[in-house]
């Protein structure tokens, strides 16, 4: 009785025995899964970090971007206003620069003359009947009476500066070695030196050129239209410099 006592106390030994170390097996296993777990998210967290910090420059770099692109806008909103005011401006001393030359040549308007504004131009177109003799390329003295209302203008306006190109009909015109061609250039050399011999103006802002037959404004089958197409435009422009360089500075963009 006394052996089967001590029996049972050993096995009972050996069962509590066996069952602490499943235990602690149980429990080592679960330390392990949770020290891989605090691993896993010490990893975690550090990436988190890292990727906090990347956001945290990333957005520094583009509020710095916004300010920036801000800036850009306001500087081209600025010029832009610039610009369209130095348009309008120009706009404005042109259309009266043409009210002035109309009025000053409405005395020779049976002579055929006309004053237009259009494309931000003024044009002065003067007949040949006011300025030359047929077939010649010499200035007359009314002619260059007229010349005076666009000398006046150049001169109150020295912003202003001006095209003259000579035109002729599409009859041909053959005069020893001058053709029409050569005739409506002669006409805007003549008119030019006329400017700036008689009037002072300076020859920098007079530009002379001649399209013969090759810019009519009206048909060339009648003798009406030919007497229209035989004329001398004179195209009163502005100095476009200013208005460039604002043009320059306001295509400036964002980064």
């Amino acid at each position: 009785m006394k052996r089967f006592s001590l029996f049972l106390a050993a096995a009972a030994i050996a069962f509590t025995s066996c069952g602490t170390e499943k235990k602690l097996q149980t429990a080592n296993v679960q330390i392990q899964s949770l020290d891989s777990q605090v691993t896993s998210l010490k990893s975690q967290a550090s990436d988190n970090e890292r990727e906090i910090s990347q956001l945290k420059s990333q957005n520094t770099r583009l509020t710095g971007d916004l300010e920036t692109c801000k800036k850009t806008n306001e500087a081209n909103a600025g010029r832009l206003e610039q610009l369209n005011s130095a348009l309008a401006e120009q706009s404005n001393t042109l259309e009266i620069v043409r009210q002035k030359a109309a009025n000053a040549l409405s005395v020779y308007q049976d002579s055929g003359i006309d004053v237009t504004y259009k494309n931000g131009l003024v044009y002065i177109s003067l007949g040949e009947h006011l300025m030359f003799a047929s077939g010649s390329a010499i200035v007359n003295d009314m002619g260059k009476q007229a010349l005076s209302v666009v000398a006046d203008v150049l001169i109150e306006y020295p912003h202003l500066k001006s095209y003259i190109i000579g035109n002729t009909d599409s009859v041909k015109f053959v005069r020893g070695k001058m053709d029409n061609w050569s005739l409506s250039t002669e006409r805007a050399i003549s008119i030019v030196k006329v400017l700036r011999d008689k009037y002072g103006i300076d020859p920098a802002r007079l530009t002379a050129a001649g399209r013969g037959k090759y810019d009519p404004v009206a048909d060339n089958s009648t003798p009406e239209g030919r007497a229209k197409n035989r004329r001398t435009d004179i195209i009163i422009n502005p100095n476009l410099i200013k208005v460039w360089n604002l043009m320059e500075k306001s295509t400036v963009t964002n980064p």
